[in-house]
């Protein structure tokens, strides 16, 4: 028969084992599991475009665009990734001297969008797109209480508008959707940062115009991302 003192010893013991592997547990980096982060991204970008006609030019210190995310965050297992997905606005802005020409093709009877350089002055001369983004990404995380975080992603969007504003000498008018216009945007995007601020970068494999338009304009942004959560 076991006696008191045995069974008490035994207990003692279950119980200590058992602190032990809960503290080991707690604050093993290995099998931690993190909470879900970076749910709320603000990015402040220079916005442009790749590949420009000949004669056109970019104003970059004017080409200012924003983007903002809100995304869930599910941890992958005990691992240092995670997987992000949600949805998101984006604002691209781009000026230049680049004035749009509409020309109709003979043939077709379709309308041709072309780029030529502005050819009188003027103090504005913006086009600019609003974009309903649905962001998808792998995440990485350091476990650590600062963290180093890397974002490589891709993200789907659909132009909801576009406009081009125009400020000279005759006043000031805005031109809402521009002709040929590609409404479909997909591309990647890529951030690189420590706890709440990173640097950011996205290209665009789909092109600014459809066939009937400029050819060869994919946008990019590069900048800030504000990770507030």
């Amino acid at each position: 028969m076991l006696s008191f003192s045995q069974v008490k010893n035994d207990s003692l013991k279950t119980t200590n084992t058992e602190q032990k592997n809960k503290t080991k547990n707690e604050f093993d980096l290995k099998n931690y599991k993190s909470d879900p982060h970076d749910r709320c991204i603000l990015e402040i970008n220079h916005t442009g475009f790749l590949n420009l006609p000949a004669g056109i030019t970019q104003s970059y210190y004017k080409s200012i665009g924003v983007n903002f995310s809100l995304l869930f965050d599910k941890p992958i297992k005990n691992s240092a990734f995670s997987f992000g997905y949600g949805i998101g606005i984006y604002s691209h802005n781009f000026h230049s001297n680049a004035n749009v020409i509409y020309t109709r093709d003979s043939s077709t009877n379709a309308f041709i969008t072309s780029y030529q350089p502005f050819n009188r002055p003027y103090t504005l001369n913006r086009f600019a797109q609003k974009i309903i983004e649905v962001p998808l990404e792998l995440r990485f995380r350091t476990k650590t209480d600062r963290q180093f975080k890397i974002h490589l992603g891709v993200k789907i969007g659909y132009v909801v508008s576009n406009f081009r504003s125009i400020t000279d000498n005759d006043g000031k008018i805005r031109v809402y959707n521009i002709k040929n216009i590609n409404p479909l945007r997909y591309g990647i995007n890529f951030r690189i940062g420590w706890e709440h601020i990173a640097l950011t970068a996205s290209y665009y494999l789909s092109e600014v115009f459809t066939n009937n338009g400029v050819r060869g304009l994919n946008p990019y942004s590069v900048g800030i991302a504000i990770i507030p959560y």
